[in-house]
């Protein structure tokens, strides 16, 4: 029996990445579940995610840096 994958998010629009561990690209449809955490932090723009929520990953800092006010 395998383990359940949780889904880190879903995404409202097609994306182009690349495979973590083989360097390819590789393009993710609309609507489809990420569950890789390597493969999330490429999709960096918010409006690719449904809700407009990019997943967070807990205990690690955010790679963009904050604008000044």
């Amino acid at each position: 029996m395998s383990a359940a994958v949780k889904s880190l998010g879903v995404l409202a629009t097609t994306v182009h990445v690349l495979d973590p561990t083989e360097r390819t690209p590789v393009v993710l449809l609309t609507g489809e579940h990420v569950t890789d955490p390597a493969v999330a932090e490429q999709i960096t723009n918010p409006r690719c995610w449904e809700g407009e929520q990019p997943p967070t990953q807990p205990g690690k800092p955010s790679a963009r840096k904050a604008k000044p006010a």
